[in-house]
């Protein structure tokens, strides 16, 4: 079974008792008896990726939020019931440690994240992201490996190393389409949002221009953003996961090898097929 906390019965509680205040005394509530009741938990996920700035839009949503967290919470604990075995084996890890699934309401900031809950490799899944059961599955599978990946490597990654990234995120890739095949090619890189339908074919049309522009860039400080944060590339969002999934693809390593490899040997190899 999965490890999984759950904090959304504390969400519905706030979001039901603050439905009739105002906005402002709407964002009060959720610190005091959301986060408030889940202080670990928060800390925790505010320490990597998960932000507060979209606070205040979520909560004058408030009552569209609820319904949608309340769909949500079932299905996501489903998936990752269903998910998270078939990560572990497809990576050939032992199946302990396993990491820690928190189910959280975060700011619309990151759909998940990986970060460090007490001793745990904790992945938040935020729940305000959920937008249908297909493209969450993969979602949970990408994020699943990224967790049991920290895992066997038994550290905290360099986030701001673009070659490193682009190893990450392509293992998160490869496995995602191993653990749930046959999906559409865009689901992969998108989850099944919508308003993308041409970002697959135009990457694949620059190809050659964008691994050699990513490997030209590697050393950028603002690679990373650049690539797989909020920057634009030729006014496109996310392209570093093309170009990641090209790298990952292309050393033909199979799984268990790719996780097994140390964060230097991962972007030595990432580095060698792009010069």
């Amino acid at each position: 079974m999965a490890r999984i906390l759950d904090t959304t019965p504390t969400f519905d509680a706030f979001a039901r008792g603050a439905f009739l205040e105002s906005p402002l005394i709407r964002e009060r509530l959720w610190e005091e008896r959301y986060e408030g009741a889940h202080p670990e938990v928060f800390e925790a996920f505010h320490a990597g990726s998960g932000s507060t700035e979209g606070r205040s839009n979520l909560v004058r949503d408030l009552s569209t939020v609820r319904s949608r967290v309340r769909d949500a919470a079932p299905i996501e604990r489903r998936l990752i019931e269903e998910v998270e075995p078939a990560v572990q084996e497809a990576l050939g890890l032992p199946a302990d440690p396993a990491p820690q699934h928190v189910l959280v309401v975060g700011s619309f900031s990151v759909d998940a994240d990986v970060g460090r809950l007490g001793d745990d490799v904790a992945l938040f899944h935020c729940l305000e992201w959920f937008h249908g059961e297909e493209g969450m599955r993969v979602l949970v599978a990408h994020e699943t490996t990224h967790a049991w990946h920290e895992i066997a490597l038994g550290t905290v990654p360099p986030e701001e190393d673009a070659a490193w990234m682009a190893f990450y995120e392509g293992v998160g890739i490869l496995a995602s389409r191993a653990v749930v095949p046959g999906r559409p090619p865009h689901q992969y890189f998108w989850y099944g949002h919508g308003g993308f339908a041409d970002w697959l074919p135009w990457c694949e049309e620059h190809r050659d221009e964008l691994l050699a522009r990513f490997a030209a860039g590697l050393d950028d400080p603002a690679a990373v953003e650049t690539w797989f944060g909020g920057g634009l590339v030729e006014g496109r969002w996310r392209v570093g996961y093309y170009v990641a999934d090209a790298v990952v693809a292309g050393l033909g390593r199979p799984l268990p090898e790719l996780v097994a490899l140390s964060v230097d040997e991962a972007t030595d190899a990432v580095r060698a097929a792009l010069a």
